[in-house]
C-alpha cells in the first residue's frame, strides 16, 4: 500500500522549488524517472494534480499549492525531530550535504573538506556542484542547508555572508601573439569563452565589463572552469576564470595571465542559508570550521 512519505514529499518540494523534474532530480542525486515516478505516485494517492506542465517548466495546481504548504511544515519538523532524538541516543546525523557553485566546488571547498574529515573521519560528504542559481535553488528546496557560491543572491529568503576574497584574471595561451596587458577597448579585438549563463564568474565579469562601458559576446559557451582553461591553452581565444582556476597552468607555462589596464576584478566567496531556518548541528559545526580556516 502507498504511503504519504517524508521521501516523496522531499521530492515533491524541490520539484516545487527548481520549477524543473531535471533540476530535482539533479539535486537530489537521483534519476529523472525516479523523481517522475514519485510524482505520480503522489497524484495517484492524493487523487488530484500536483503540476501544470508546459515546454520550459512546471508550476503548482492549485491542489498543488496546499500540499507545497503542509509539505514545507513537515520536512522543516522531520528535520527538528531527527535533530533532537539524535542528543537523546547519543549518534549525531553522520551524512553533510553540501551546495557548492562550480569554481568553488571544484577548486576551492575540496582541500577545506579533507582538512574537515581529518577532525571527523566518520562523517560522509556529499556535495553537489552546480552554478549560482541552482545552488540557491538547491538551498530553498532543503536539498542542503549549506551553500557556497560566487555570486550575488537573488532570493529574499536567503542570507549571503562573504568569507574568501578572489580575484578574476583574464587568460590566454601562454604564446608571443598575446600580450602582457591590455586596455578596456582593445577586448573587442578579441574571441572569448565565458561560463554558461548563470555561472557565478560570467554574472560578475559581466557586471563589471557593463559598469566600464564594454560589452563583449562570446564566441564560445563552456559550463566548466577546467575546459575552458584546456581550450585556451591551446587556441587563440581568451577566458576570464578565477586565479584559483588557473594559478597551476600560470604557474608550468600552459597559461598568461593579461593585466586589462586599470581594471581589478573582484569578488567573494560566500556561504548561504536560507533565513530563520536553524541548522542542524553538523552543518552548524562545518560553517565554523570553515569561518575558521579562510580569510578574507
Amino acid at each position: 500500500m502507498e504511503v504519504l512519505d517524508y521521501h516523496k514529499l522531499k521530492i515533491f518540494k524541490t520539484v516545487a522549488d527548481t520549477g524543473s523534474f531535471s533540476k530535482a532530480a539533479q539535486l537530489l542525486f537521483l534519476s529523472q524517472p525516479t523523481v517522475t515516478l514519485q510524482i505520480k505516485k503522489i497524484e495517484n494517492y492524493l487523487g488530484v494534480t500536483l503540476f501544470k506542465r508546459d515546454k520550459k517548466n512546471v508550476s503548482l495546481t492549485e491542489e498543488g499549492k496546499i500540499l507545497y504548504e503542509y509539505a514545507s511544515r513537515i520536512i522543516d519538523d522531520y528535520f527538528l525531530m531527527e535533530e533532537n532524538l539524535s542528543y537523546i541516543k547519543g549518534s549525531l546525523r553522520k551524512n553533510l550535504v553540501l551546495g557548492a557553485s562550480t569554481t568553488v566546488g571544484e577548486f576551492f571547498l575540496p582541500d577545506l573538506i579533507s582538512d574537515f574529515l581529518k577532525k571527523a573521519p566518520d562523517i560522509k560528504v556529499h556535495i553537489f556542484i552546480g552554478n549560482s542559481k541552482e545552488i540557491e535553488e538547491g538551498i530553498l528546496s532543503k536539498s542542503f542547508y549549506i551553500g557556497v557560491i560566487e555570486d550575488e543572491i537573488s532570493s529574499s529568503k536567503l542570507e549571503r555572508m562573504g568569507f574568501f576574497k578572489d580575484e578574476i584574471i583574464l587568460i590566454g595561451a601562454n604564446t608571443d601573439i598575446n600580450p602582457d596587458s591590455v586596455g578596456l577597448e582593445d577586448l573587442k579585438d578579441f574571441k572569448f569563452i565565458f561560463r554558461e549563463k548563470g555561472s557565478g564568474t560570467r554574472n560578475v565579469v559581466e557586471k563589471v565589463l557593463k559598469e566600464k562601458g564594454i560589452e563583449i559576446k562570446p564566441f564560445m559557451e563552456v559550463g566548466s572552469s577546467k575546459a575552458i582553461t584546456k581550450i585556451v591553452s591551446k587556441s587563440d581565444y581568451l577566458a576570464f576564470v578565477s586565479r584559483l582556476v588557473a594559478k597551476d597552468d600560470i604557474k608550468y607555462g600552459k597559461l598568461k595571465e593579461i593585466r586589462i589596464k586599470g581594471v581589478k576584478i573582484n569578488r567573494y566567496f560566500s556561504f548561504i542559508t536560507q533565513k530563520n531556518v536553524r541548522l542542524p548541528k553538523l552543518e552548524r559545526e562545518f560553517l565554523q570550521f570553515l569561518l575558521n580556516n579562510t580569510t578574507f
